[in-house]
């Protein structure tokens, strides 16, 4: 397992993106700025939205970061090994967002975590099918729901899931539905490579 730790560079990647995370979420909070849209003309946005792209990118990182010609021959389950990272990213992001916004009574905060749910999933989702440059996909979401993601009002489409208040079922729902889809392809596919 020490060599996967070193070749996926879990340590010095994660432990910064994890920094930027915390930093992010502690300055941003519920800070929110005008932003052109598309549809509305100008949409207040909520600057938490953005929280979650350094962790995300990290996680993309390491799982780029790959040694092929030992993982094909290997008999370790990398695959199982890389789904466990991601859940685990994914995990520890949804409670440190919970007990930051619990801890300044923020619900801005704590949606920060379904928002990294949701977007961990679209990238693991994304990176399998185009590799790479799929890593990219979370940030167009993002930029996506900023451009196109709200009604006149600063009203946002259900479809956006990330602008949705905390208390959203169908965001949360969403959320979680998008990382178990994320997790079981990044399994599938890193089957099949093998």
């Amino acid at each position: 397992m020490t060599w996967w730790l070193k070749a996926r560079r879990v340590h010095p990647v994660l432990t910064a993106a994890f920094g930027a995370f915390l930093l992010l979420l502690m300055v941003f909070r519920s800070d929110s700025v005008v932003l052109p849209s598309l549809v509305a003309g100008s949409t207040q946005v909520a600057l938490s939205l953005f929280v979650p792209v350094p962790l995300v990118a990290g996680l993309a990182l390491c799982l780029e970061s790959r040694l092929p010609a030992a993982e094909t021959t290997g008999v370790r389950p990398v695959f199982g090994l890389d789904a466990a990272l991601a859940a685990g990213v994914a995990a520890v992001a949804v409670a440190v967002s919970a007990l930051a916004g619990a801890v300044i009574g923020d619900t801005v905060t704590m949606a920060v975590g379904r928002n990294t749910l949701f977007l961990t999933g679209l990238m693991l989702i994304a990176r399998a099918r185009f590799g790479q440059p799929g890593t990219l996909l979370p940030m167009a979401w993002i930029m996506l729901v900023c451009l196109t993601g709200f009604r006149p009002g600063n009203d946002a489409y259900p479809w956006t899931v990330i602008p949705e208040p905390l208390g959203a079922p169908h965001a949360a729902a969403a959320a979680v539905l998008m990382f178990a889809l994320g997790l079981t392809v990044q399994i599938r596919s890193a089957r099949r490579a093998r």
